[in-house]
């Protein structure tokens, strides 16, 4: 799989960054869940559940408010410039969680996170819209599988080396290796060669993004190709927002002793394992779907289906896990699917979508899936803190995965009919 980064130059300083952006970006997130965990006791009437429901929200809320903005401009703009600004000042807003201790500056963590999601978003867009650029059509799904494999692989290697270097560094050493990330990508990202943008026939204007105009353009583009089902996969797969938080939950609650000296570190430690089963789950999916189903269309939608039922059973196992390490096994299962569902989906629009759309296609799918995704992570977040029982929360969110899939099967057989152009 690596062979496409040595035959394309281009492709090679893309993920490059790519690499060292998103580890950064893992250490980050558990620097963030250590602490919110900690100062979750001292923040009156709310549960640590919708604590972490709303770390969740600011991660991918700002996809909702700034993806029409975001998309509109990959495909008008030059994508490098987009993504190294994005990389500077992502920088600097994360220098400034080296500010919060208390639980009274919760709101500052929350706006600090909000605003490095709302920069991201921006740089998610053009690196998504570049991707297909860099490498011949032949190797686009290989290309999109290693991008999934390095998210993966960058989220195992972050969330355990946050877990270890919040107990060596602490939060500020965190938060400053994060920083220094995006300094890093942005110095690779200077050489990287890209086609100009295509020109586009309409202007992006202020009233356009405001009213939804480029996600209706990318809308009807999707819909004059039939294939609008492939957009609606990871909405349907967007109960996985309800397991992230649950894995939190877990961490903080499950697999940490309440008598632990440093408990924060411990917690911490105990969310990053979790976490990092969730990279290597994510990172094998694919590559083994691609091995033994294969990348065809008709493959894609098995290993989509595939994915939500296997899933939804591992998860719903994790309740009788009797230790960690059970649990980071079946973690890591369940991931395998959730993979698959985000990978085949995203290959199979990719090759059918024009380039002069595909940025704000991105931002339309991700706009879709934010919104549930924030929806049902606050939803369990708040079973969890209403029942105390994250067993319970587990099942109904593996339950609704099972019913996502079956709907998806009934829904998305004309869509996989249409030839791919």
């Amino acid at each position: 799989m690596l062979g496409v980064v040595r035959r394309n130059p281009q492709f090679r300083r893309l993920w490059s960054a790519q690499v060292v952006s998103q580890a950064g970006d893992w250490l980050n997130r558990m620097a963030v869940l250590a602490l919110i965990g900690d100062l979750a006791g001292g923040a009156a009437q709310v549960g640590m559940g919708v604590l972490f429901g709303g770390e969740l929200a600011l991660r991918m809320l700002p996809t909702a408010a700034f993806g029409p903005l975001a998309g509109g401009l990959a495909d008008r703009l030059p994508r490098r410039l987009v993504m190294i600004v994005s990389d500077i000042l992502r920088a600097v807003v994360v220098l400034g969680f080296l500010a919060v201790d208390t639980p009274d500056e919760l709101g500052l963590l929350y706006g600090l996170l909000l605003t490095q999601m709302s920069l991201a978003i921006f740089f998610d867009a053009s690196r998504s819209a570049s991707l297909p650029n860099t490498v011949p059509r032949e190797e686009l799904y290989e290309a999109y599988t290693l991008s999934a494999a390095t998210w993966s692989a960058m989220l195992a290697f972050g969330a355990f080396a946050g877990g270890v270097l919040l107990e060596v560094l602490g939060l500020a050493g965190v938060f400053l290796i994060d920083a220094g990330t995006y300094v890093v990508s942005a110095f690779l990202l200077a050489s990287l060669e890209l086609p100009p943008t295509p020109k586009q026939a309409e202007r992006l204007s202020v009233r356009d993004v405001v009213l939804l105009v480029e996600m209706k353009r990318a809308f009807r583009h999707v819909r004059s190709l039939g294939i609008l089902p492939i957009l609606f996969v990871k909405v349907l797969w967007s109960m996985a927002g309800g397991y992230l938080v649950l894995l939190s939950v877990l961490g903080h609650e499950r697999f940490t002793d309440e008598q632990e000296p440093n408990r924060l570190a411990a917690a911490g430690f105990a969310t990053s394992l979790l976490y990092a089963a969730r990279g290597v789950g994510t990172g094998l999916g694919p590559i083994l779907a691609r091995r033994y189903i294969g990348s065809t269309d008709g493959a894609l939608r098995n290993a989509i289906l595939g994915g939500f039922f296997l899933a939804a059973a591992f998860y719903a196992l994790v309740p009788f896990a009797p230790n960690l390490t059970v649990a980071w096994f079946l973690v890591l299962v369940a991931h395998m699917g959730g993979s698959a569902i985000w990978v085949s989906s995203t290959t199979f629009w990719q090759r059918r979508v024009s380039d002069a759309y595909r940025g704000r296609v991105f931002s339309l799918e991700f706009l879709m899936m934010t919104i549930a995704f924030t929806a049902w992570g606050f939803l369990i977040g708040g079973l969890y803190d209403r029942t105390g029982s994250v067993d319970t929360a587990l099942w109904v969110t593996s339950a609704a995965a099972c019913c996502g899939g079956a709907l998806w099967a009934f829904v998305s057989r004309p869509a996989l009919d249409q030839p791919t152009p």
